[in-house]
């Protein structure tokens, strides 16, 4: 009875290890009602291929990797065996294991090349082995133009910023001084209206003091009207005076042209002197500056050479200005 129950034990224990052993190969992907095929492929660097990684065929899971064996005593070079669960799959002469990056994250794979050779392997061969470049190198290969210009971008971005910070720091300054101006501004229309307040009452001062001119003149339009009357009397005075004066000059000036077209006619010589000489314009200009000497003291004190009385008052001969005191004021 006891041998029996022994047996049961061991029995158990047996069936338990195959279920186990079967369990983990499932779980690994290996299918066990299948016959599997292994491939060998030798590499000088695996770049963190591991045990269950998938085998490809044009991206298709045909199987996994099943053992990773260094071998130092070939120049560490690493001993790779494939096991291929895929039926009916044949594996041209010349093909290439290649260990390949699946993704981003470094997750490696093989990727088995096939040839256009018509021979296939058998189980147990050993396949050509190839690493693939890897993914990130590729990437920074092609990135490295486009990090170039993006650092350039960035440098003119940069620039750009710095340029639009003076703009503003400068446009900030402009909006300070118009502020200023405008102040300044406030303040001159504030004074203007303050000396215009101030002022008003000297303006109206002022135009009270036009208005009575104004009701002056109205008022006293009579006695203007004699006084400009009398103007007009001394003004005719004083044309009818000229005229005799002018008369007289004339007659003058024409017998000092006759006797000098005489002088000129009998062949003397001093008209050339006298045009060329300067005292002649000198002389003119002298006599022509008395002349409005005269006429200015004529208009001035007219009473010295024309006697007459606007009121019909006589003057007085202790009023009327002696002859050296005229010489004076002149």
């Amino acid at each position: 009875m006891k041998v029996a129950n022994e047996i049961k034990v061991g029995g158990i224990i047996i069936i338990a290890l195959g279920l186990l052993y079967f369990g983990m190969n499932y779980l690994k992907g290996s299918d066990i009602f299948t016959n599997a095929r292994y491939f060998y492929a030798v590499y000088d660097k695996v770049d963190g291929l591991s045990t269950d990684n998938v085998v490809l065929v044009n991206g298709y899971k045909v199987g996994r990797v099943a053992n990773i064996t260094l071998l130092p005593e070939e120049k560490n070079n690493i001993i790779v065996r494939m096991e291929i669960l895929e039926e009916g799959l044949n594996v041209p002469d010349s093909t290439v294991a290649r260990i390949v990056s699946q993704d981003l994250l470094g997750s490696k794979a093989i990727a088995l090349e096939f040839s256009e050779d018509t021979n296939y392997h058998e189980s147990g061969d050993t396949l050509l082995s190839g690493i693939e470049e890897a993914l990130q190198s590729v990437i920074e290969e092609k990135l490295a133009p486009l990090q170039s210009q993006i650092e350039q971008v960035i440098d003119e971005t940069r620039d750009l910023v710095s340029t639009t910070k003076i703009l503003i720091v400068t446009t900030n300054e402009s909006v300070e001084k118009a502020k200023t101006s405008m102040d300044i501004i406030n303040k001159t229309t504030s004074d203007i209206d303050k000396m215009v307040v101030e002022q008003n009452a000297n303006l109206t001062r002022v135009l009270g003091d036009i208005t009575a001119i104004a009701t002056n003149i109205r008022n006293n339009s009579e006695n203007i009207n004699e006084i400009m009357e009398n103007v007009a009397i001394i003004s005719d005075s004083l044309t009818r005076a000229n005229y005799a004066s002018a008369i007289e000059n004339a007659s003058s000036a024409l017998a000092q042209l006759d006797s000098m077209i005489l002088k000129i006619n009998e062949g003397e010589g001093s008209l050339g002197m006298l045009l060329n000489d300067d005292r002649l314009y000198n002389n003119l200009e002298q006599a022509s500056m008395e002349i409005d000497k005269l006429a200015e003291d004529l208009r001035v004190h007219p009473e010295r050479y024309v006697h007459f009385s606007v009121f019909g008052k006589k003057e007085d001969k202790e009023d009327k200005p002696k002859k050296k005191q005229r010489n004076d004021d002149n």
